[in-house]
């Protein structure tokens, strides 16, 4: 690793240090007509730049460090990185920051299969991520090995416009009638649990296990964090006494 790395990363401009207004000969025009109308001669230091600052990292070249070390132990890839960053900066010290994001160094084998351990991001039942593959640049610790491994990128799929969510009349907090498939049926629902002290729930509506992914289905369907446990088709007459609207029974 470069003994400059720690500069290369983050000393650079920062974000919102420049006004696209600013030219040559901005400060004699400003002062001409602010003398002119009978206004200030001086202007402020930052009326021109009323954007915040913050930082602006060059991260590509630690994750081409990151690459180029794939195989290596990480206990001696983290200690040169160690060795040109310096902790006591505070700017150099962000890069850590960034490490942590790109290497994932509390790693489990479930099944054969490399996954986070870090509880942020568990899903129900304690299960977690697979990093064998991600949607962006990451690097794991093997823990047989302890060597530092790259996932396979994997591209994100195009996901097609949802479609609307079916009529839907409250009757109680257990129970919600769904139009579905062109005809009502009442449903029964069970609140959605902590995910982390619960595994797996499967949906007789939507016909499949929901897990941490598919709460979002489950708020568009009955409008609160449960899942259909029961589902049959309402009569006629329990149509008309049920709180259904006259115009949506057919």
């Amino acid at each position: 690793m470069r003994a400059d790395m720690g500069k290369v990363l983050v000393e650079r401009p920062r974000i919102g240090h420049s006004d696209r207004n600013r030219k040559k000969g901005y400060r004699k025009a400003t002062a001409k007509a602010l003398a002119a109308d009978g206004g200030p001669t001086r202007e402020g230091m930052k009326a021109r730049t009323p954007r915040s600052k913050h930082f602006n990292e060059h991260l590509g070249p630690l994750r081409r460090f990151l690459d180029s070390n794939v195989g290596r132990p990480w206990d001696k890839v983290h200690a040169e990185i160690r060795e040109r960053v310096n902790p006591d900066n505070v700017v150099q010290k962000h890069v850590l920051t960034h490490l942590d994001d790109y290497v994932v160094t509390q790693v489990i084998e479930v099944d054969g299969e490399p996954v986070d351990a870090n509880p942020r991001f568990a899903f129900f039942g304690g299960r977690t991520r697979s990093l064998r593959t991600s949607y962006a640049p990451q690097w794991y610790v093997c823990p047989r090995s302890g060597l530092l491994r790259r996932s396979r990128l994997v591209r994100r799929k195009y996901r097609p416009e949802q479609p609307p969510a079916p009529r839907r009349v409250r009757v109680s907090r257990t129970e919600v009638c769904l139009e579905l498939d062109g005809r009502w049926e009442l449903v029964t629902l069970a609140a959605l649990p902590d995910p982390k002290a619960v595994g797996w729930r499967f949906d007789v509506v939507l016909g499949r296990n929901i897990g941490v992914d598919g709460v979002c289905d489950l708020v568009r369907l009955y409008g609160a964090r449960a899942y259909a446990t029961a589902r049959r088709p309402l009569s006629r007459a329990e149509q008309k006494r049920l709180p259904i609207p006259i115009d949506w029974v057919k």
